[in-house]
């Protein structure tokens, strides 16, 4: 008796260490994730978050966001800085790139459409009923991005000189260093009106949104994408950039006011 007892011991002692073996297997087996990082336009940060969240529910892979004024974001990629895709607020800044051989130009596509959008501050919304309005002595105050490094700024620097008002308009300007700053300027009251994208106008809590500015005043806006030449992570940035034309993306893109192209 004590000798078969022994022997079912043994059997299951046996067992026992080959699961564990071929656990042991599976987890060596299972790679960690890729760690991508993703270099945005500020006016993306609440949309692409959300994004993020649902990739990662089904991937290994961590995204790593970088949100920035595109030009900004330029300066970092051409410093060295590491980046797997890069998705800018306007043209410019992606063609300079491309130009230098920083993209992988078999990638670029244009991902969103945006509007330029007059906002108030609450104390303003009254008197600040389209652009021409912001020429009164009762508009002190106009933020804008800094037309260097942010698009909107530079968006808004195009329609003021193509509607004629650039030097009348230029007393009054308050430079942001990106748009969600903007938004933050005259949302607080620190500025009267504002122009910043559609989307980011979406998000105002106590300011006011007027309306867009004249569409044939600017150029359109459209945000350029593309994964970088030299990407870190290629194949697990192509993954996430996929991931960025599906339905499930697409659908939080429209929540936000973007315009998939």
């Amino acid at each position: 008796m004590k000798k078969r007892i022994g022997m079912v011991f043994a059997v299951c002692l046996i067992f026992t260490m080959v699961l564990a073996g071929c656990g042991g297997n599976a987890r060596q087996q299972e790679q960690p994730g890729a760690e991508v990082h993703v270099f945005a336009a500020a006016s993306l940060t609440d949309c692409l978050n959300e994004i993020i969240t649902l990739y990662q529910e089904d991937s290994r892979n961590t995204i790593v966001p970088v949100y920035e004024a595109s030009g900004t974001l330029k300066k970092q990629i051409e410093e060295g800085a590491d980046c797997d895709i890069f998705i800018s607020a306007n043209q410019k800044h992606m063609d300079t790139l491309e130009e230098a051989g920083a993209v992988n130009s078999e990638t670029r596509k244009d991902l969103l459409g945006n509007a330029l959008t007059l906002i108030a501050s609450a104390e303003k919304a009254e008197v600040v009923t389209d652009v021409q309005a912001l020429l009164g002595d009762d508009v002190e105050l106009i933020a804008i991005g800094e037309p260097t490094d942010v698009p909107a700024g530079q968006y808004a620097q195009e329609m003021f000189e193509n509607l004629g008002i650039w030097d009348e308009i230029q007393p009054k300007l308050v430079y942001a260093k990106n748009v969600r700053a903007v938004l933050e300027y005259v949302d607080g009251g620190d500025a009267d009106a504002g122009f910043v994208y559609h989307t980011d106008a979406m998000l105002l809590e106590e300011g006011v949104i007027i309306g867009d500015a004249p569409a044939d005043s600017y150029t359109a806006v459209n945000y350029p994408s593309a994964i970088m030449t030299e990407a870190p992570q290629p194949e697990a940035a192509a993954d996430f950039y996929a991931f960025l034309t599906t339905d499930a993306a697409k659908a939080v893109f429209e929540k936000y006011g973007f315009t998939v192209l």
